[in-house]
């Protein structure tokens, strides 16, 4: 089902934001069974998205989007986002064949309560209007994270990590109000000033002793949890 069609909140251009897995179960073995929301290029294939550079409405500046344009940017040494293209592919796909309905928020919500979903299996939530994660969260759980933090509504903290990928972002996210998902590399760092970090137990790190479903550590500050999150680049 579409949840958002319109503007993209990084950059003014149009962007969908889908969800599935409501009425199927997810295969990702790390998140578990959740429903999850999709943040595309409207009008324009994810793939050719990130050959062109455009995927830049939905992810804005993380790290992992693609170094280099063109062929080399589905290239593992242009990008290491996680995300599969064929997986996002298949969205659009879907899309365009007109599979997804626009929903009423409202009455979603209300069918989502008690469940947990995930926002942004691809995409950035803040690239979403705040006020639609407000609608869609109203009655469930749910994970988030954004690399926007430095310059997105502070608000978005309620939903989403900070998504922190130097032991600087660690310390200034947190300064700005945020929880920490923090990805390294060296697999050492477990404290960063006074700010206390804890493996993902549902990383390979840590033996996958959980989902994220089961887990639900990474939902930002309503949580009201106060611990702070790293796993290993992957």
């Amino acid at each position: 089902m579409i949840l958002y069609q319109g503007p993209s909140e990084i950059d003014g251009k149009p962007i969908i934001a889908i969800m599935t897995g409501f009425n199927s179960k997810s295969q990702n073995s790390k998140t578990g069974e959740m429903p999850q929301v999709w943040i595309i290029r409207d009008g324009i294939h994810p793939v050719d998205a990130l050959r062109t550079g455009q995927d830049d409405s939905i992810c804005g500046d993380c790290i992992h989007r693609p170094k280099y344009l063109g062929d080399d940017a589905l290239r593992k040494w242009s990008r290491t986002c996680y995300v599969n293209t064929m997986a996002i592919s298949q969205v659009y796909k879907s899309y365009l064949a007109n599979t997804y309905d626009l929903v009423d928020l409202d009455e979603l919500a209300v069918k989502l309560s008690g469940l947990n979903i995930r926002l942004g299996a691809y995409g950035d939530p803040a690239a979403v209007p705040i006020h639609i994660w407000d609608k869609l969260c109203a009655h469930c759980k749910s994970t988030g994270y954004t690399h926007q933090w430095k310059r997105c509504d502070s608000r978005y903290a309620e939903y989403c990590m900070a998504s922190c990928d130097s032991i600087l972002d660690v310390v200034q996210s947190t300064a700005k109000g945020y929880r920490v998902y923090f990805v390294q590399t060296d697999n050492q760092v477990k404290q960063v000033s006074d700010i206390k970090l804890a493996w993902c137990p549902a990383s390979k790190e840590m033996g996958r002793v959980t989902t994220c479903s089961k887990c639900m550590a990474c939902s930002g500050t309503r949580s009201n949890l106060h611990s702070n999150i790293s796993i290993m680049l992957h």
